[in-house]
């Protein structure tokens, strides 16, 4: 039987990096990926904004691999010319009411680590940004944006690792020496092989990898819920666009409908968030009146017609409206009698930002696994 020392189950951004992780080390690395090529789902389907690490709770891993993985994506960007751009960020009180929340957040990123955040008046707002209304503003001047496929397509090139394209991951159990795993290929095809050490880097698909490994996932509290969030293209006729991302405050499941700006010029808005039993990535064109009344909150002069459908995203999120925040969960699973086998799952927002921080930190949890 063929052996490896890691398989890693997902080629998004956080199951590349994970390779590019571990690279350089002498080890064989197989990364197995069901679809065709990588970041075939949430990876590739999101507002490509580099998070400064703002929102989530100090001390979370979400928080400290967002500010780390941000500096560290900025660094990647520039030494391998991949497209990004520092555009800053407002997170905008429509109300005079919402100024505490924005302040609470300038608060809550400062313990982060979060450089150079900053209040602004309404009439700092207007000089900044003539076209978009508010109360006043946090304005984050790490937030920016970045190509996202070219960055993936640096991490595909960098990992020093066998790619399985086109492969399901169809079976998985503890076996000496480590982990047998069965994958099937585009043919129908199955095949065994042995690896010392398992990364469920599987994104939507982490729960039931969890379960194939033998987790109880509803004990475990490994239950995901996809939410889905779509985007609409917004054309600016007759005003100015916003030359930084706009963010109303975040609600419990999202940051909330914002401008997207891409690198070629354009502008969205989006996401909204949804639960969903399906995963499918049509965009319901009854969902642009709200998208148009909540963008018209800071952005005024946008009309109802000016949004055309874009696309839609799916998130594999740990909890569901109206349930407690959860943080990311990569966890090595040796205390559960699984030796070897690295759990990662609810890699939502800031995963993608996250990313490089996450490889690193995953990058250990196997070669520790390894001794």
């Amino acid at each position: 039987m063929e052996r490896t020392d890691i398989t890693i189950v997902g080629a998004g951004a956080v199951g590349l990096a994970c390779a590019a992780g571990l690279s350089g080390a002498g080890l064989e690395i197989t990364v197995v990926e069901r679809h065709d090529r990588f970041g075939r789902e949430t990876s590739s389907r999101n507002s490509e904004v580099v998070h400064a690490g703002i929102y989530y709770p100090a001390g979370s891993l979400k928080a400290s691999l967002c500010v780390e993985g941000r500096r560290a994506l900025y660094d990647l960007c520039r030494r391998a010319g991949i497209p990004h751009r520092k555009t800053g960020k407002l997170i905008v009180a429509p109300q005079e009411s919402d100024l505490s929340h924005i302040e609470r957040l300038k608060e809550r990123g400062e313990a982060n680590g979060v450089e150079g955040l900053r209040l602004l008046s309404r009439d700092e707002v207007r000089r900044l940004e003539p076209d978009v209304t508010a109360a006043g503003a946090l304005l984050s001047p790490e937030t920016g944006i970045f190509d996202s496929h070219s960055f993936m397509a640096h991490l595909d090139r960098a990992a020093e690792a066998v790619f399985a394209y086109n492969c399901a991951l169809e079976g998985l159990a503890p076996a000496e020496g480590g982990w047998l795993v069965r994958i099937r290929d585009a043919d129908g095809e199955s095949f065994d092989f042995l690896s010392r050490v398992v990364i469920n880097a599987a994104g939507l698909g982490a729960e039931a990898v969890a379960r194939m490994a033998g987790i109880d996932t509803a004990a475990a509290g490994y239950t995901l819920y996809p939410c889905k969030g779509e985007y609409f293209r917004l054309q600016a006729r007759g005003w100015r666009r916003p030359e930084r991302l706009v963010y109303p405050p975040p609600t419990e499941i999202s940051l909330g409908i914002h401008t997207v700006i891409d690198l070629q010029g354009g502008m969205k808005l989006g996401p909204n968030a949804f639960y969903v039993d399906e995963i499918e990535y049509s965009v319901d064109e009854g969902h642009r009146e709200e998208f148009f009344r909540g963008a018209r909150e800071y952005l005024p002069r946008i009309e109802e017609e000016d949004l055309t459908p874009d696309m839609a995203g799916i998130r594999p999120k740990l909890y569901r409206e109206g349930e407690p925040v959860r943080d990311f969960v990569i966890r090595h699973e040796a205390d559960r009698g699984l030796p070897g086998l690295v759990d990662l799952l609810g890699i939502e927002s800031p995963g993608l930002t996250a990313s490089p921080a996450i490889g690193k930190l995953v990058a250990g949890m196997a070669r520790e696994a390894l001794r």
